[in-house]
């Protein structure tokens, strides 16, 4: 075995995988080792010396999802990253695979991305990595915990490269600054970052593609007189941030979808194809593998949008953060604050960040925030400088209040509106309506646009009680 070609490992209870994934890493200069039985795989990574650059690792071994039970041994064994492969498996094994320490993953029909994504990986072994914790203060990011770390390394090989990253994480943990930070230090940072807010863009059906792709004179009744831009437009050259994409209908993820795949688009009212150079970042606060798995959120969306995933855990597991954010804070505020900012520094002393480590921040870095400029305001009006626990305990008090408050309004206009489920069911409804009319009742064609499974169009056609032939003789009367 050549000495200076980067080792793969893979191990996979199919020996066609193995065998296609060795002929494509052969034509681009990587030494493999394949092992089709787990145990004598993990016999090779405890005994071997050799300098290993990726373990690729199936998610199912007959069926069951072992390649779970694997992961913490591998990771135990080798200082090397994992990536997950996939056969079209449930989406949440591969997002519990990422949160338990696999790097990334790759699904088995993009194997022929393979080389892409570990040439990231290979330039990233080649290179002096700057320190995780100097590396991200550059790019205002304070931390000591170990998981934050891990995040910096995967910044630091990402950014460099063309692949689009989805940013997971719990509200208020931090992933639009993140992704800030993955445009900031990639060959993009001098081009556009351009963020669109998801849930108010995708809140009108017909706003959406109007504001995505920009329009023409006379698109529609009340159109601009002038051609305008929309936010591919925008993004050439830089970095398109999708944030809260889990907000999508299926209809506009049908296309979002085309318009990325395709590398091209068109304004609203216009027959001529555009195109834009953009990078895709983007984040979801919600369970979006979950999503996938239940048909609400494209398969072949989410491949495409995270061919690289960071997960960003919340504030409560990593509490040793929570000293060095709320002392910065105390620091930063006052000029948001007031005009004239008091002449004396605002004080946490121990005890006080004590009380802010044993609470459990549902709304994470953001909450933490919120409640930092209400112990400023409380301990100003009380003509102080010093933060004590009971200012704390109180200005937490007044956030959970609100928090609550505003939870009991959501709630009640949910319940107003015929709950969660139902606005889910009707916006699933539309889509397929839509896609069997355009297909005249043919499932396997509706399924193809729909990024489904036949099987599962049908389930979802029986449970919301939709005919397919309803649409095959309304043309067929056309």
């Amino acid at each position: 075995m050549p000495k200076n070609r980067p080792l793969i490992v893979m191990i996979d209870d199919e020996r066609e995988w193995l065998s296609e994934v060795e002929q494509l890493l052969k034509q681009h200069e990587y030494s493999f080792r394949g092992f089709i039985d787990p145990e004598a795989g993990l016999c090779f990574l405890q005994q071997s010396s050799e300098d290993i650059l990726v373990i690729l690792l199936d998610v199912m071994f007959d069926g069951e999802p072992k390649g779970l039970q694997l992961l913490p041994s591998i990771l135990q064994l080798r200082n090397a990253p994992v990536m997950m492969l996939s056969s079209y498996e449930r989406a949440v094994l591969v997002e519990r695979a990422i949160k338990e320490g696999a790097e990334t993953y790759i699904p088995k029909n993009q194997l022929e991305t393979l080389p892409e994504r570990l040439a990231s990986f290979a330039c990233q072994h080649q290179q002096v990595l700057r320190e995780p914790l100097e590396y991200l203060r550059s790019f205002g990011i304070l931390t000591q915990s170990r998981k934050i770390v891990d995040i910096a390394r995967k910044v630091q090989r990402v950014a460099p490269t063309r692949l689009s990253v989805l940013l997971l994480g719990e509200t208020g943990t931090g992933k639009t600054h993140l992704a800030k930070a993955i445009h900031d230090a990639s060959p993009r940072k001098d081009q556009p970052f351009v963020v669109v807010d998801v849930p108010t863009v995708a809140r009108s059906q017909d706003l959406f593609p109007s504001r995505l792709f920009g329009t023409v004179p006379g698109a529609y009744s009340g159109a601009p007189s002038k051609p305008t831009k929309g936010f591919f437009h925008e993004a050439d050259r830089g970095t398109l941030f999708l944030d809260e994409i889990g907000e999508l209908s299926l209809g506009q993820q049908s296309d979002l979808l085309k318009s990325i795949e395709e590398k091209r688009f068109y304004r609203v009212g216009s027959t001529e194809p555009e195109t834009s150079d953009f990078r895709v970042v983007a984040a979801t606060n919600r369970d979006i593998a979950r999503l996938v798995d239940e048909g609400y959120f494209r398969r072949d969306l989410y491949e495409r949008l995270r061919q690289e995933s960071i997960y960003l855990p919340p504030l409560r597991e990593h509490p040793e953060d929570i000293p060095l954010l709320a002392r910065r804070f105390a620091d930063e505020l006052p000029k948001e604050i007031w005009d004239c900012p008091p002449v004396t520094a605002f004080d946490f002393p121990n005890p006080s960040v004590e009380v802010l480590q044993s609470h459990d921040w549902p709304g994470n870095v953001r909450e933490l925030k919120n409640v930092v400029r209400r112990c400023l305001l409380i301990a100003h009006e009380g003509g102080t400088s010093s933060i004590t626990p009971r200012i704390v305990r109180k200005a937490i008090e007044e956030s959970t209040q609100q928090s609550s408050a505003t939870d009991h309004g959501v709630s009640t206009q949910t319940i107003q509106q015929g709950g969660i489920r139902q606005v889910r069911e009707q916006s699933e409804r539309k889509a397929i309506e839509e896609v069997l009319r355009k297909h005249k009742g043919n499932v396997s064609k509706a399924a193809d646009e729909l990024g489904w499974s036949r099987e599962h169009l049908h389930r979802k056609i029986k449970q919301l009680k939709i005919d397919p032939n309803q649409f095959r003789s309304q043309n067929d009367e056309d």
